[in-house]
């Protein structure tokens, strides 16, 4: 889950790009572990940072509407 493929392709369209992404789990990198990929923990990462995504993002898009970025 990358956001480096569609980056490219923006800026291939000649499209100005801003991102980030959010880190929801660690991944299960060993065979042999008991440790299981939990996807309710992800959606509840999700659920829990959607509040403090949704400021971040309002603020950024008000300072650069300010400087006539947006």
């Amino acid at each position: 889950m990358s956001t480096v493929p569609e980056v490219l392709v923006a800026r291939h369209c000649g499209l100005r790009v801003f991102g980030f992404s959010l880190i929801t789990n660690k991944s299960v990198l060993e065979y042999g572990t008991r440790e299981k990929a939990n996807h309710a923990e992800v959606l509840e990462a999700g659920r829990q940072a959607a509040v403090k995504l949704e400021r971040l993002v309002s603020v950024l898009l008000e300072r650069m509407k300010g400087k006539g970025l947006v």
